[in-house]
């Protein structure tokens, strides 16, 4: 709609958002980047396998979104049961100094 009224929200035609899948690995955010760095620094730097000139792209881009596809279906099903991840709520818990 170009003039006035309310704007149709974004979306999908079954009703679904497509950033719907995403969101809960947002909302833990921090707990994803603090497990998936360590991950990835171990196969891809000289602490580990040294990996980065020896791969081929596809095994690289699939040695990256495995893990993220594990941490969209661990952040879900994590989010399911507690309000916020691990780390998410530490840092709640500290910068509030009470337990959220």
């Amino acid at each position: 709609m170009l003039l006035g009224g309310e704007p149709e929200p974004a979306g999908h035609p079954s009703g679904r958002r497509p950033g719907g899948v995403l969101a809960p690995a947002g909302r833990t955010a921090l707990t994803n980047y603090l497990t998936r760095s360590p991950l990835m620094a171990l196969v891809f730097t000289g602490y580990g396998q040294a990996a980065d000139g020896r791969l081929a792209t596809t095994a690289i881009l699939t040695g990256c979104l495995v893990p993220y596809a594990v941490q969209l279906v661990v952040s879900r099903w994590l989010l399911r049961r507690v309000w916020y991840g691990p780390v998410e709520w530490l840092l709640r818990t500290v910068t509030s100094a009470r337990r959220p």
